[in-house]
């Protein structure tokens, strides 16, 4: 088990990747603050087979705890964990293509209804980390949450999120952008 201590370099920009790091406690990010990661991710794990140098430099936002698991011990047992991944980026792609707040946050709550197979879930991002991974200002992001509880929708507890109508939610979700 490796540890690292706030704003410590866990991997330096261009490094060589031959190994992947499970994260069992903490959270990483790296320098462009794009990319997040918590524990049961897994770094590098997307990239270490078609581009073997890091994009760049990763850092510890809190205490981190995890291992190191070398590129020959990786087997056909991580291919659900990268198709998760590789959902989840597409899925962040989908909410970055739309304009509407109401229309972008409804969407990333359906998918976490989808992904999370539950009606009550929890968000680990804190508002400022949803409203930059959403690309929605912290007032915008606000006023939508307050629309969606005021027409009861979704209910908020800290961060524990209640859908309560999933229909209007995924209409919400799904709704046409651009009226004429």
């Amino acid at each position: 088990m490796k540890t690292y201590l706030r704003n410590e370099i866990i991997i330096t920009k261009n490094a060589y990747i031959n190994q992947i790091f499970k994260i069992t406690k903490g959270h990483i990010t790296n320098k462009r603050k794009t990319e997040n990661y918590g524990p049961k991710d897994y770094l590098f794990l997307d990239q270490i087979f078609y581009n073997p140098y890091t994009l760049d430099e990763y850092y510890a936002l809190d205490l981190v705890a995890g291992e190191w698991i070398d590129k020959c011990d990786i087997d056909t047992s991580y291919f659900p964990i990268l198709s998760k991944m590789i959902q989840e980026k597409k899925n962040q792609t989908e909410l970055l293509l739309l304009n509407d707040p109401i229309t972008k946050l409804s969407r990333y709550l359906y998918f976490e209804y989808l992904n999370n197979k539950t009606e009550s879930f929890y968000i680990t991002l804190s508002i400022s980390d949803l409203s930059f991974y959403l690309h929605i200002n912290k007032n915008s992001l606000s006023e939508v949450l307050k629309y969606l509880e005021s027409k009861e929708i979704v209910s908020k507890h800290n961060k524990l999120f209640n859908i309560l109508n999933i229909k209007k939610l995924e209409t919400l979700a799904y709704q046409k952008e651009f009226k004429n």
